[in-house]
Formats: structure tokens, sequence, C-alpha cells
């Protein structure tokens, strides 16, 4: 029969020939389209890596709408602008106690958001914080979150989180406050690497469902990129920033059940931080919550006792902040938007007043000069 079908076809030796003389041509197009479905893939995983590691706007309408610190019964709240050294200005909240005196005197919560949502997103945790430890908080919506302008990347997150860094301690309600950085999922990423490179200005880490790096996440969230992970341009490695800091107590909470980042990431660090301590001089703890998921760890029973205890234990024990002179030297811009509760207002801050008056008495002088 295939003797047959190839007499039809012209002979043997004919189609033979023909096939022979076709395959290396066919041979070649199907390579050449191979290679241009993987380049294609691989341009878009470097392209779009980003909008995977930063889902800014999931869920919907986080670029939009960012709800208030008044909403949640925290009335006493700064809306903040902030321009970055890249010149990006971000947004954050600077909540306070009721008077300035009791601010002075409390401890100053440094919150880090997940990867998704905004910060008013994380209201409802920073009610509990604030309720327990009666701390002031200063939240922040990264670069390209929320309401703050820009693009976010682990370049210009860490510049956003100096940033608020320098806020505080350039700001005189919270300049000499004790502080406590505490970040979730990428938070916590933020928070190492912040208080890695600032230790003097921490007496606090707390880290709740955190990643060794984002390479070695990826296999766990996306398989089908396992073998790419080479292309990732956002690192965020956790496991190395965490090994410089030899001072700082840390709180790990670990849930358990997290169906993003696995549990053994929480677990690693956490032994990571303990081969840095040093005597009495830095307190690793460890907090685990069975049932507790990547996103329901904060609600899962015992979650802020835990967190008040340590705190307590450790940072309200720990002796009052020494200032460092490295920070505090951040410019006001030249208008803050402040809350009675209700309404959100603007005043003018010192900077923007000092210039205004400079400029009148030039003014002025023009105007005398003018007069003679």
């Amino acid at each position: 029969m295939i003797y047959a079908i190839l007499a039809a076809m012209g002979g043997t030796e004919e189609t033979v020939s023909s096939i022979v003389n076709w395959a290396p041509t066919v041979s070649y197009y199907t390579l050449l389209m191979v290679c241009g479905v993987s380049m294609f893939g691989l341009s878009a995983v470097w392209l779009f890596q980003r909008d995977m590691v930063y889902p800014a706007a999931f869920p919907a309408h986080s670029r939009e709408r960012v709800p208030l610190p008044s909403q949640f019964g925290m009335p006493h709240f700064d809306d903040i602008r902030l321009e970055t050294p890249d010149k990006v200005l971000i947004r954050g909240y600077l909540i306070k106690q009721a008077t300035d005196e009791e601010t002075k005197r409390a401890s100053t919560l440094l919150y880090f958001h997940a990867n998704a949502g905004n910060m008013g997103h994380r209201l409802p945790i920073a009610k509990h914080m604030y309720d327990q430890m009666k701390c002031n908080i200063f939240m922040l919506s990264y670069r390209g979150y929320g309401l703050s302008d820009g693009q976010p990347s682990e370049t210009g997150i860490k510049a956003d989180a100096l940033t608020a860094l320098e806020f505080i301690r350039s700001h005189p309600l919270t300049a000499n406050t004790k502080l406590v950085a505490y970040g979730q999922s990428l938070g916590g990423a933020v928070a190492i690497d912040l208080v890695a490179a600032n230790e003097p200005e921490f007496a606090g880490l707390v880290l709740e469902n955190t990643f060794l790096s984002i390479p070695k996440l990826v296999p766990h969230v996306l398989p089908v990129l396992k073998y790419l992970t080479f292309l990732a341009s956002e690192k965020w490695v956790s496991e190395a920033a965490i090994r410089k800091i030899t001072a700082v107590p840390i709180l790990f909470l670990s849930g358990l059940q997290d169906d993003l980042v696995p549990p053994p990431h929480m677990r690693k660090l956490y032994e990571l931080a303990q081969r840095n301590q040093d005597g009495e001089k830095m307190k690793v703890a460890w907090e685990e919550f069975p049932d507790g998921k990547h996103n329901d760890t904060c609600v899962q029973p015992n979650y802020f006792e835990a967190i008040a205890k340590w705190w307590k234990d450790t940072v309200d024990a720990a002796d009052p902040y020494v200032p460092t002179g490295r920070l505090g030297t951040l410019e006001a811009r030249e208008s803050v938007e402040k809350s009675d509760g209700e309404n959100i207002y603007k005043v003018e801050s010192a900077a923007s007043a000092s210039a205004e008056k400079s400029h009148s008495d030039v003014d002025l002088a023009a105007s005398d000069k003018k007069t003679d």
C-alpha cells in the first residue's frame, strides 16, 4: 500500500527526495516559531512582572478610594503628602493620640501593608493596634498604590519607606518616640530592609507571613514560572537583609495554613534572626496560628493579644529613644491635610509660612523703595 501511494505521488525516488528537500525548511520554520513564542513569553514575564508582584489596583477601586482613620474611630490624624528623593508624591496617615503631650509620650508604629489594596484597607487592623498598644501609627500607600503617584518597584518602595522614616524623625510630635516597624507579607520585606539599614532608629520589628525572597516564592505561587526566576527584577531578598539585624527585637507571626507564602519561609527567617542574637541585646519571638491563612492570620484568636504582650515586655520596657542625628532633615511640604474628626482641611506648614513671610518682606521693601 505504501509503495502504491508513493508511486501515485510520482515515484519512490522522487517522493523521498522531495521530503528530504522539504524537511530542513519545515524544521527551520518550526524552530523559528518555537523560538518566537518563547521570546514572546520571556518578554511578557519581564515586562509584566511588576504587575504580578504589585497588584495595586486590586481589589476594585483601590486606586481611587482610600478610607479615612476617622471612619474607624481614630479622629486625631493628619493626611500627609510626602515627596520622595526621586520626586514622587506619596500619601500617608499620621494617626495621633488625643493631645500633643500624649502623642509625644506614646510609641509609634510604622505600618507597611501587603502587596494589594492600600493603607485604608488596613485601618481595622490599625485600630486594634491603636487601642491595645496606645501607640501613634504612621501608615502609607506605596507609590502606585491608593492615591500615591508613581509606579511601584522595589527600588521605589524602599525610597518610600525611608521617606516615611525621615518624616517620623522630622515631625515634632514623633521625632523622639520609640519606633516599631510592622509589615505583612510584602510589607514584611519592606520593614526588614528598612530596619536592617537603620537599626538605631527602631525599638522593635513585627513580621507577619513574610517570604525569603521573590525568586524563592515564585515556584509556589506560579509553578509555571519556576524555571524563569532568573528574570526577576523584583527580588526583595529578606533572607539576606535580616542577617544584618543584630540589635532590634523581632516578633514573628506565622499562619500555618498560609496558602500563598509557604510557612517554612517564615520559619527560616526566624532561624536566621536567631543566629544573630547577641545575648540580652536582641530578643526573637515566635507566635504561630494553626488555622491562619495568608490573609486571615490577623483575625485569628489571640493575634493582637500576642502583639500586646510582646510590646509590653519589649517595647515598653526598652530604654527611651536617643536621637541619632542620622535622620530628621526632611523639609515640610507647602501644606498638610489635617482632620478634626469629621472634616479634612489644609494648614500651612512652618516652611510655607516662613517662605510667604520672606516674600512679603521683599515685596514691602520694594514698595518702600518705590515710595522713596
